[in-house]
C-alpha cells in the first residue's frame, strides 16, 4: 500500500506537469529576523539549519537542532497602527445617528492616507515556522519540517487591487560531502531535496469593477492547492581566516502540480495548471572577523568580538532575463549586503540593503533561546523604489546543539580519497600539506 501511495506521488509530480499549462510561483523560503535584518540569507554565511534551503553545502559544518520557532512579520507597521487609531477615533459615537458620520470619518482618514503614500498601500503579515519548526542538521545531513503563511492580503496600487497569499509545508532533507579539505582551506558540496505542499490565493482586478455585482470571484481570483518537489545545489569554499565563497544552484528542478481548487467553478478550468520555481543562480562572498583568530592572547571578553560582512547576487540568471518583465524583475534587486557586528557570541547588532532598501537588527543568543528583531523595506514591485513596503520581524526560537555525527560519506574529502592530498598528510615526505601553499 506505501508503495502504491509513493509511486502515485511520483506519477503526480513527474508526469502530470508534462500535460499540463506551465505557471510561475514564488520561492520556497523561510525568512527569519536575523536574515531580515542582515540584508537577507547569505550563501557563503549560514551557519545553522537554514542551511538546507540556503546553501546546502554549509551543512557538513553545521550542528543544529530546531524544536519550536515563532517568527511573525507584520507589513506597513505604521498604517495598521494608524488604522486602529482612526477606528478607536471614529468609532467612538455610540448613537445609531453618529455611525453614518463616523463611517465617512474612518474612511476619510484611510484616503487621507493612502493619498501620503502616493496611491500604493501593502498590508498582510507572515508567520514562519509555527506549528512546524522541526529541524536537525550535523555534519553531512540533515532535514527539517517548516511551514509558512505568507498574506499579502490587501495591495492597493492606484487603481488596482491585488492580494498575494501562500500557506507551505516544506519538508527538506539533505546531504552533504567534503571535495578538499586542508588545514586551511575547504571546499563542501551539498544538494536538498524538497517536497512540498503549497496553498495558494492569488488575483488582482480593478478597485471599482469589484463593486460590481456582476462580478464572479473566479474570474480575479485562482485559489489551488499544489503539491510538487524541488532541487538545489551548492558549493561553498572556506578560508580560516574567515573567509568564504558559495554558490547555489536552487530550484533546478521545482515543480508542482494542482490537485485542486478551493473555488468550486475553479475546478473545470485551471486545475490542468502545473506550477514551477524558475532556476536561479545565487553567488556570495563573506568574512567573518574575530579578534580571537588575530590575537590569540587577548581576554575572552575582547578576544569574542567579531564582524562579519556578506555580500550576495542572486538569481545571476535574471540578469540575461530582464526583457521578460512580466517574471523578472530589476536585476538590482537581487543585491543584498550585510553586516554584523557581535560580541560575546551573544549580543548582535545588524544592518543591511536588500532589494535596494535599508535593514537593521538586532539579535541576543542566551544559550539554546534566540531573539531577533529586524525592521527593513521591502520591495512589492519589479524596479527600485516602485512599490516600497516597511516591514517589522520577530523571531522567538530554541536552537540547542546537535551531537557531532561522523557519516560515512563525509569522513574524508573526495579528493583525499582519490589522491591522498588531505589536511594533515605528507607529499614526497618534505612538508606537511597546511604548509604547501607557503613553498
Amino acid at each position: 500500500m506505501k508503495r502504491t501511495f509513493i509511486y502515485f506521488m511520483l506519477l503526480i509530480i513527474l508526469v502530470l506537469p508534462a500535460f499540463s499549462k506551465d505557471r510561475i510561483m514564488p520561492p520556497l523560503t523561510i525568512p527569519t529576523a536575523a536574515s531580515s535584518g542582515f540584508g537577507g540569507t547569505h550563501v557563503a554565511y549560514t551557519d545553522n539549519v537554514f542551511s538546507l534551503l540556503v546553501n546546502p553545502a554549509a551543512m557538513i559544518r553545521v550542528q543544529q537542532r530546531s524544536f519550536f520557532s515563532l517568527s511573525p512579520s507584520l507589513m506597513n507597521p505604521q498604517m495598521v497602527a494608524d488604522s486602529i487609531r482612526y477606528s478607536r477615533e471614529a468609532f467612538s459615537a455610540l448613537t445609531e445617528e453618529e455611525e453614518e458620520d463616523a463611517l465617512k470619518k474612518f474612511f476619510g482618514n484611510m484616503a487621507d492616507s493612502l493619498g501620503e503614500r502616493d496611491g500604493k498601500l501593502a498590508m498582510g503579515l507572515d508567520l514562519r515556522e509555527f506549528p512546524f519548526s522541526i529541524a536537525w542538521v550535523a555534519n553531512g545531513f540533515g532535514f527539517g519540517i517548516w511551514n509558512r503563511s505568507y498574506m499579502n492580503i490587501v495591495n492597493i496600487e492606484g487603481i488596482w487591487l491585488s492580494t498575494n497569499n501562500y500557506m507551505d509545508v516544506v519538508i527538506p532533507v539533505g546531504f552533504a560531502f567534503k571535495i578538499l579539505e586542508l588545514d586551511r582551506h575547504t571546499v563542501d558540496f551539498g544538494f536538498t531535496l524538497k517536497p512540498f505542499s503549497r496553498v495558494m490565493i492569488q488575483g488582482q482586478e480593478i478597485i471599482t469593477a469589484l463593486s460590481n455585482e456582476d462580478v464572479e470571484v473566479n474570474n480575479w481570483l485562482n485559489a489551488p492547492s499544489i503539491i510538487g518537489f524541488g532541487f538545489d545545489l551548492g558549493l561553498l569554499y572556506r578560508w580560516n581566516t574567515g573567509l568564504s565563497a558559495g554558490v547555489t544552484f536552487t530550484d533546478i528542478y521545482t515543480r508542482g502540480s494542482a490537485m485542486f481548487s478551493f473555488l468550486e467553478e475553479e475546478n473545470i478550468n485551471r486545475t490542468n495548471y502545473s506550477y514551477y520555481i524558475p532556476f536561479a543562480i545565487n553567488m556570495g562572498l563573506a568574512y567573518d572577523f574575530r579578534i580571537a583568530n588575530v590575537w590569540e592572547r587577548a581576554p575572552a571578553v575582547l578576544g569574542s568580538f567579531g564582524i562579519t560582512l556578506a555580500l550576495d547576487w542572486r538569481n545571476v540568471t535574471g540578469f540575461f532575463m530582464q526583457n521578460d518583465y512580466l517574471n523578472y524583475r530589476n536585476t538590482a534587486l537581487d543585491i543584498g549586503v550585510g553586516l554584523q557586528v557581535s560580541w560575546l557570541d551573544t549580543f548582535k547588532i545588524r544592518v543591511g540593503m536588500n532589494e535596494m532598501l535599508p535593514a537593521v537588527g538586532l539579535g541576543l543568543a542566551l544559550g539554546t533561546l534566540e531573539i531577533d528583531l529586524a525592521y527593513y523595506g521591502r520591495e512589492l514591485g519589479r524596479e527600485p523604489g516602485l512599490f516600497p513596503t516597511p516591514t517589522v520581524d520577530l523571531t522567538i526560537a530554541i536552537r540547542p546543539k546537535a551531537r557531532e555525527r561522523n557519516w560515512i560519506w563525509a569522513r574524508r574529502s573526495i579528493v583525499g580519497l582519490i589522491t591522498g592530498i588531505e589536511a594533515g598528510s605528507n607529499v614526497d615526505g618534505d612538508f606537511e600539506l597546511n604548509n604547501w601553499y607557503e613553498e
